[in-house]
C-alpha cells in the first residue's frame, strides 16, 4: 500500500543514526536526476551505507517498469527502488512478510535517510511501501500522491513549520553542521524533568511523544522490563508512536533510541513523528546523550530477545574486517 506503513527493522552490527551513500550510488543518482536514460535504481544497505543493486533501463509505461522490477523482488531480503516514469520519480520500499525482524528494521529506519540523500538530486512525487509481490502495483504507485502531501493539508500552519524545521534540523545533524540543538516543538516541563532524571541516571527509560505542539512525557517505569524477561511492548502505547530512551544500568551500556510506529497510528501522528525524529536526536546530543544505537518498528517487533542482544552488544563499526567500501558520509 503507499503512504506510511510502519515496519520493524534491523541493525547489522550497530545501527548507527545516520547512513553513508557509496560512491558508485552517489555518481549513478547525480546521473540520474540529470537527465540520463535511467529507468530506476535498486538500492542496497550494506554496513550501514547505502548501495547500489541494478540500474534498470528507462521505460515509457508501468508495464514495462513493473516487469523489470519483478525480478528484483526476493521474498526475504528488502531493497529500495528508486523508479522513474514519465520525468516523475518514486521511492519503493521492499521489505517483505518474510524477511528477519533487524533487516526490517534497517529498512525502516533507513527510509529517511535515502529520501534526504535523493532530496539533494531532485524530488520524489510518489512514495510505498510494498511487503509482498501483489502489492508491488506500479500503475498505482504512480496514480496517487504521496500519503504525505495529502497529510500535509490537513495540518495546522506550526505543525508544518516545525516538520520543516525538523527535517532541517536532522538534515545538519546528519552532516556534523547543526548550529543549534534546540526543537522546533519544545520540551514539555513534565519531560525536560524526565530527561535531566535519565542524563544524572535517576532513570533508565523514558517514553516521549509529540503532543500538539510540544514534545510530551508517557507515563512509564524508569527501568526497562527486560530484567523481568517482559516485552518493551507491555509499556509502550498500542496506538500512537513514540520515541523510548532506554539503557543497561552498567557501566559504558550503549544508548539505545527507539522509534516506536504502530501500523495502525494516525497518519498525522506517524508523520510528525518520523519528521521529528532527527531533531530529537540533535537534540539529545546537543544535551550531551550521544546515542549509539537506533531502532524502528512496531511494538510488537522490539522484542525481549532484540533489545537485550542490542544493549548488551558492545558498540563498533562495521562487522567482518572487509574493507569498508568508498563513502560519501556527508549526504544524511
Amino acid at each position: 500500500t503507499a503512504g506510511g506503513r510502519c515496519r520493524g527493522a534491523r541493525v547489522p552490527q550497530m545501527h548507527s543514526t545516520s547512513f553513508g551513500v557509496s560512491d558508485k550510488l552517489q555518481s549513478e543518482l547525480q546521473r540520474a536526476c540529470g537527465g540520463a536514460a535511467v529507468g530506476g535504481l535498486q538500492i542496497h544497505i550494506r554496513n550501514e551505507t547505502f548501495e547500489l543493486g541494478e540500474t534498470l533501463p528507462t521505460v515509457s509505461v508501468p508495464a514495462l517498469l513493473k516487469a523489470a522490477i519483478t525480478p528484483l523482488l526476493d521474498e526475504r531480503a528488502p531493497c529500495y527502488l528508486l523508479l522513474s516514469l514519465q520525468s516523475e520519480w518514486a521511492l519503493a520500499s521492499w521489505v517483505p512478510d518474510a524477511a528477519g525482524v533487524r533487516d526490517k528494521m534497517l529498512y525502516s529506519s533507513g527510509r529517511e535517510a535515502l529520501r534526504k540523500a535523493f532530496a539533494s538530486l531532485g524530488s520524489l512525487s510518489y512514495e510505498a511501501h510494498w511487503a509482498g509481490k501483489g502489492e508491488a502495483d506500479v500503475e498505482a504507485l504512480f496514480a496517487a500522491p504521496t500519503e504525505e502531501k495529502a497529510t500535509l493539508a490537513l495540518m495546522t500552519g506550526t505543525e508544518r513549520m516545525a516538520l520543516e524545521d525538523a527535517k532541517a534540523t536532522a538534515v545538519e545533524a546528519a552532516s556534523g553542521k547543526v548550529s543549534s540543538a534546540s526543537l522546533a516543538f519544545p520540551l514539555t516541563a513534565a519531560a525536560a524533568t524526565a530527561l535531566t532524571a535519565f542524563e544524572s541516571g535517576g532513570r533508565d527509560l523514558l517514553l516521549l511523544h509529540v503532543d500538539g505542539e510540544t514534545i510530551g512525557l508517557l507515563d512509564s517505569p524508569s527501568l526497562p522490563p527486560l530484567a523481568s524477561g517482559a516485552p518493551l511492548s507491555s509499556v509502550l502505547p498500542s496506538a500512537e508512536p513514540c520515541y523510548a530512551l532506554l539503557r543497561h544500568s552498567s557501566e559504558g551500556a550503549p544508548l539505545l533510541f527507539l522509534y516506536s510506529c504502530p501500523e495502525g497510528a494516525a497518519v498525522r501522528a506517524k508523520m510528525l513523528h518520523a519528521s521529528c525524529k532527527g531533531a530529537v536526536l540533535a537534540s539529545l546530543s546537543g544535551r550531551g546523550l550521544e546515542v549509539s544505537k537506533s531502532l524502528e518498528g512496531e511494538p510488537s517487533d522490539l522484542t525481549h530477545e532484540l533489545l537485550s542482544s542490542e544493549l548488551s552488544a558492545p558498540v563498533s563499526g562495521a562487522a567482518g574486517g572487509a574493507e569498508a567500501p568508498a563513502v560519501t558520509p556527508s549526504l544524511i
